[in-house]
């Protein structure tokens, strides 16, 4: 049975995002909406804003949703934070009061070279990777989700940047996608994309879509 407030909730999210400054975010919700899937892990939960608009997408068609979230909370300082490109997230206790009001959700504090670990024996249909953006933490987490997913899981990544040759050896997703197996995956960018201005240069950010194709 559809949600119609869920539905109503997500079309304006992603009319929202199509006339801001941040029209990737959009690719999330479109991909929700078609796949719906009733598992999520997101790396990199931040405020649990995306998250909290993640799972009542997922709502529309599924009224009973599990979601992991992965990231440091209250642990990320402001070495860590030039260190890794990233944003400063809420605790870990506010994030799990506010979307605990709309899945069975679980979070994990800390570095995901450790913390991925904790999650045993668990197959999801959707994995959302965007925390730190140095590429060594993105291979690390694309390394330990592999376990995570199973034939038709959807896994996107954030952070793929275009026109810097430079930023892509140290940030972004980019040499991590590259390696990936299309006959393990189908590999497609997402259709909106956003611009920022990177030490005096337009940098263009896209997401990427990939589907499983087999089992293990």
């Amino acid at each position: 049975m559809i949600n119609f407030i869920y539905l109503t909730l997500t079309i304006y999210r992603i009319l929202k995002y199509l006339i801001s400054n941040t029209k990737r975010y959009s690719n999330i919700l479109l991909i929700i909406f078609l796949y719906k899937p009733k598992s999520i892990i997101e790396i990199g939960v931040y405020k649990g804003v995306r998250s909290k608009q993640m799972i009542q997408a997922a709502r529309i068609f599924n009224k009973n949703i599990e979601y992991f979230g992965f990231d440091l909370f209250e642990m990320i300082d402001s070495n860590i934070q030039k260190k890794e490109l990233s944003k400063i997230p809420n605790t870990k206790k506010d994030t799990l009061k506010n979307l605990s009001k709309y899945a069975k959700v679980k979070l994990f504090k800390g570095y995901t070279t450790k913390t991925l670990d904790k999650l045993k024996n668990k197959k999801v249909d959707l994995i959302f990777i965007d925390g730190g953006h140095k590429l060594s933490t993105i291979k690390n987490d694309w390394a330990k989700c592999k376990k995570f997913q199973k034939k038709n899981t959807i896994i996107i990544f954030d952070d793929y940047y275009l026109h810097d040759k430079k930023i892509i050896k140290r940030f972004g997703c980019n040499l991590v996608i590259n390696k990936i197996s299309e006959k393990e995956y189908f590999k497609k960018f997402c259709f909106f994309m956003d611009s920022f201005v990177h030490l005096k240069k337009k940098l263009c950010i896209k997401m990427i879509f990939l589907k499983k194709l087999n089992d293990d």
